[in-house]
C-alpha cells in the first residue's frame, strides 16, 4: 500500500495558487448588464384587466393632474443655482455660468419654467424625463428641448456589455426614429426600475387601480347627473292594456318635449288611466367621497406631498387651520419638493455640467442646488438655523464673518471679528489670542473726519422734526399724486439695484441683532440687581397690600438705573450701524453706475440721523413699562424677590415683544432699512438726484400687502421719498433706487 502523498512544502503552494486562480477565474473583470426586458409594464397582479390601457396618459385624471400641477408651481419657487466648494470646506456662489444661463434660456420659444414642468409632469407620473441637447458646430450646447417619454427609449446593448448603448427617438413627423449619443441626452430617472434598469420607475403605476377608480367615480356620478342615471320617469298605463310600440314611442316623445327643460314642473293630463311613478337615484346615493378620498390619499403619498396642501378633500378633512397647515406645507417640502429638485440638480451636474466644465474633485468643485431663501414655506427653519449660528457668534464661537459666511451672505475682511458679550467689544481676528480689545465708539470716532457738532445736530433734529410733523398726517403706505409708472427697463434695472440692497440690509440687521441682544441682556441684569436690593430694602412680601401702589417702589428703582448710560449705548450701536449701512449702500450704488460718492458731511448727516432715531426711544418709559407690567404679574402670582427680580429682568429685556430675541430683530430689520433709505437719500442729496423709484413689498403675497406691492415701480420725488420713509412702519421693506432720464 502506497504513502499519501505529502501536503507540505510544494504541495501547499501549489494547492493555494490554484485557488487564487480559481478566484479570479469565477469573478466579473467586466460588468455584465441585464437584459432589456421585453414585457415592461404589462398587467398589474392578480388581475386580467388591462387598468394602464384605460385610464391611458393620465394627463386628463385630476387626481393625478392636481398634486403634479402643485409640484410644478412649487418648484420654481426655489432658484438652480450654482457654488463652488473652496479650502476648508467653504461655499462660494457662482452667480453667472453658462449652464445656469442655458436652463433660464433653453431655447428661443420657452424659457426654464415652462422646461422644468414638463420635466417634472413626465418624472411623477412615469419616472422619466428627457432633455435633448443641440450643439452648434463646435460641439458647444446651444439649446435643451424637452421631450416627452413616449417620444424616447433607452437601448441596452444586444450583449449586455454596455449598460446604455443609444435612445431611439421617435419625433412623429414622418421622420422615422433617430439614434441619439447618450451624451446628447440628460435622462432623469425616478431612481432604477428593477423591470428595466435603465429606466426609472414610475410613482403612478402602484396606484393606477385607484387612479382608474378616480376617473370612474367622475364618469359614474357625471352620468348619473346628466340622465339621472336611469329613465326619469316609468309611465305605464292602468287596467292591463298593452300600448303598441307606436303609442309608447309618441309618448315618451310628447312627455320629453312637455316636460323637460323650461317646461319642467307643468300639468299633467293623462287621456287614460296611467300610473307616473318617479325613478332614480337621491344625491345621497351618489356619494362616492369615500372611495375617492382613497385616490387623493395613495397619490399624493406616492409623490411624498400631503393631500391637504393640494386642496383635496382627503386631507382638508383632517386639517385645522393654522400652524397644522403650515406643518403640511413645509412636509410637502421636505418629502416631495425637494427630494425631486435634488434628484435633477444631481442629474443636470452629471449629464449637462461636463458639457462646460471639466469634472473637478476637491477645492473649487462646482455644485448645483436649488436655493430656498426665497421659498416662504421654509423660511421659519431657516429663520431658526440661522439663530443657532447668532448665538455661537454671541457666545464668541465664531466671528462676524464666520457667521455671515455660513449664512449665505457676503462677507469680507472687515467682518473678521469676535464680538465679546462680556464687555460688549469687539475683538479684531489678528488680535483675538492677545486680547487686545477694540471697543466700538474709538473705531467710530476714528472712521468720521471731524466729531458732529451741536450746531449740526439742531440743524439736522429741526429738519427730522418737521418731515416728522408732515409723516405724522400721512398712512404707512403712502404714495404721492403726481407718482408715475415706470417704464420697464427702468423698473427692471431698479429691482436688480433694490434686491441686492436688500440682501445687504438684511446681512447688517442679522449682524445689529447681534449687537443689540447683550446689550438687552445688560439692561436686564442690571434692572434685577437693582430690584433686588429695593425689593429687599423695603421688605417686599408676596400679595402684600402694602405694595398694591408701587409707583414710588418703580421710580426709585428708575433712579438707581444708569439709564443715560444705557442710551448712550444704544446710540453708539446705532451710529455705528448707520455708518456701516452707509458705507455699504454707497457701495452698491457706485457698482450700479450712481457714482453719487460719500462725502464726510452726508456720511455725519447719516450717522447723526442714527443717534436721533436712538434718542427718539423712550427709554424711561420703556423701563417704567416694563417693571410696572413684572410688579403686577408678580404680585398677583405671589413671587419671591429673586423670582420678581428675574420676572423684571424678562421683562425689561424683552419690552412690549416680551422677548429679547424679537425685540433685536425687529429693531434690526426696522432700522437697517431706514438707515438704507437715509443713506440714499442723503447721497441722493449730494449728487442731484431728483427723483426714485419705489420698491416695497418685495416678499410678494400673503408676507406683503397688496397696497405695498402697489408702490413698487413708482417713480417719486426726492421730499416724497423721505416723506415715505418717515411714514415706515417695523419690519417694512420700502427702499429707493436713483432714477435718472436717460
Amino acid at each position: 500500500m502506497k504513502p499519501p502523498a505529502s501536503t507540505s512544502g510544494t504541495g501547499n503552494g501549489g494547492n493555494f495558487l490554484t485557488k487564487a486562480l480559481a478566484r479570479v477565474a469565477s469573478s466579473l473583470t467586466t460588468m455584465r448588464h441585464a437584459a432589456q426586458s421585453l414585457f415592461f409594464g404589462g398587467l398589474l397582479r392578480r388581475t386580467r384587466f388591462d387598468y394602464a390601457r384605460e385610464v391611458g396618459d393620465m394627463l386628463d385624471a385630476s387626481v393625478v393632474m392636481a398634486p403634479v400641477m402643485w409640484l410644478q408651481r412649487a418648484l420654481p419657487e426655489a432658484r438652480l443655482a450654482m457654488r463652488a466648494r473652496l479650502d476648508g470646506g467653504k461655499l462660494e456662489p457662482v452667480e453667472e455660468h453658462p449652464l445656469l444661463e442655458l436652463i433660464r434660456n433653453p431655447n428661443p420659444h420657452y424659457g426654464d419654467i415652462a422646461l422644468w414642468n414638463g420635466v417634472i409632469a413626465d418624472f411623477c407620473i412615469w419616472g422619466d424625463a428627457y432633455l435633448v441637447k443641440v450643439r452648434d458646430l463646435s460641439g458647444t450646447v446651444r439649446e435643451l428641448w424637452y421631450v416627452p417619454q413616449f417620444m424616447m427609449e433607452p437601448k441596452a446593448g444586444l450583449d449586455g456589455s454596455a449598460f446604455l448603448s443609444h435612445y431611439e427617438y421617435r419625433p412623429g413627423t414622418g421622420y422615422g426614429t433617430i439614434s441619439l449619443d447618450p451624451a446628447d441626452v440628460v435622462h432623469f430617472r425616478n431612481g432604477l426600475n428593477p423591470r428595466d434598469l435603465r429606466r426609472g420607475y414610475a410613482p403612478m403605476r402602484s396606484v393606477i387601480r385607484e387612479i382608474f377608480a378616480d376617473m370612474e367615480s367622475s364618469n359614474f356620478v357625471a352620468s348619473l347627473l346628466r340622465n339621472m342615471g336611469v329613465p326619469g320617469v316609468v309611465i305605464s298605463p292602468k287596467a292591463g292594456s298593452i300600448p303598441s310600440a307606436e303609442d309608447v314611442e309618441a309618448t315618451k316623445t310628447w312627455f320629453q318635449q312637455t316636460f323637460s327643460g323650461d317646461g319642467r314642473g307643468g300639468t299633467l293630463v293623462m287621456g287614460a288611466p296611467t300610473d307616473v311613478q318617479p325613478y332614480g337615484f337621491n344625491p345621497q346615493q351618489m356619494n362616492l367621497s369615500e372611495a375617492r378620498d382613497v385616490a387623493e390619499e395613495r397619490v399624493c403619498a406616492a409623490l411624498g406631498i400631503p393631500a391637504a396642501v393640494v386642496g383635496f378633500g382627503a386631507g382638508l378633512q383632517a386639517t385645522k387651520v393654522g400652524a397644522t397647515m403650515e406643518e403640511m406645507r413645509k412636509l410637502a417640502w421636505y418629502n416631495g419638493v425637494l427630494p425631486l429638485g435634488r434628484a435633477l440638480a444631481d442629474e443636470l451636474q452629471r449629464s449637462l455640467l461636463p458639457d462646460f466644465e471639466k469634472p473637478r474633485r476637491g477645492a473649487g468643485r462646482l455644485e448645483l442646488f436649488w436655493d430656498t431663501d426665497a421659498v416662504l414655506a421654509l423660511q421659519e427653519d431657516e429663520n431658526k438655523q440661522i439663530e443657532r449660528k447668532l448665538k455661537e457668534f454671541e457666545a464668541g464661537a465664531i466671528t462676524l464673518y464666520d457667521y455671515l459666511v455660513e449664512t449665505g451672505r457676503d462677507a469680507d475682511e472687515s467682518h473678521k471679528y469676535y464680538l465679546r458679550p462680556i464687555a460688549k467689544l469687539e475683538v479684531p481676528l489678528a488680535q483675538a489670542e492677545k486680547a487686545s480689545l477694540r471697543p466700538t465708539a474709538p473705531l467710530l470716532a476714528a472712521d468720521l473726519a471731524r466729531p458732529i457738532t451741536q450746531a449740526e445736530l439742531r440743524a439736522a433734529a429741526q429738519r427730522k422734526a418737521l418731515a416728522a410733523a408732515q409723516a405724522k398726517t400721512l398712512p404707512e403706505d403712502w404714495l404721492p399724486a403726481d407718482a408715475r409708472d415706470a417704464d420697464e427697463a427702468t423698473i427692471k434695472r431698479s429691482q436688480r439695484i433694490a434686491l441686492r440692497l436688500f440682501r445687504e440690509a438684511r446681512a447688517h440687521a442679522e449682524a445689529f441683532t447681534a449687537a443689540l441682544l447683550p446689550l438687552f441682556g445688560e439692561w436686564g441684569d442690571a434692572a434685577a440687581r437693582v430690584a433686588e436690593q429695593v425689593l429687599g430694602a423695603r421688605g417686599w412680601e408676596p400679595k402684600s397690600k402694602a405694595f398694591t401702589k408701587n409707583d414710588d417702589l418703580i421710580q426709585q428703582i428708575i433712579d438707581l438705573l444708569n439709564l443715560e448710560a444705557w442710551q448712550e449705548g444704544l446710540s453708539s450701536r446705532y451710529q455705528a450701524q448707520y455708518l456701516a449701512i452707509a458705507r455699504k449702500t454707497a457701495e452698491v450704488l457706485e457698482e450700479a453706475g450712481f457714482g453719487t460718492g460719500l462725502p464726510d458731511p452726508v456720511l455725519r448727516e447719516i450717522v447723526a440721523a442714527g443717534g436721533r432715531r436712538a434718542g427718539l426711544i423712550d427709554l424711561p418709559g420703556q423701563t417704567r413699562d416694563a417693571i410696572f407690567a413684572a410688579l403686577a404679574e408678580g404680585l398677583e402670582e405671589g413671587d419671591g424677590i429673586r423670582a420678581l427680580a428675574n420676572r423684571i429682568a424678562n421683562q425689561v429685556e424683552g419690552g412690549i415683544w416680551n422677548s429679547p430675541e424679537t425685540r433685536a430683530r425687529v429693531i434690526a430689520r426696522t432700522e437697517t432699512q431706514f438707515a438704507q433709505n437715509v443713506s440714499t437719500l442723503e447721497m441722493g442729496r449730494a449728487g442731484g438726484v431728483g427723483e426714485y423709484v419705489v420698491s416695497d413689498g418685495i416678499f410678494g403675497e400673503p408676507r406683503s400687502e397688496l397696497s405695498h406691492i402697489a408702490r413698487s415701480g413708482k417713480i417719486v420725488s426726492a421730499e416724497a421719498a423721505r416723506l415715505m420713509t418717515d411714514t415706515m412702519r417695523p419690519n417694512c421693506t420700502l427702499s429707493f433706487v436713483p432714477n435718472f432720464t436717460l
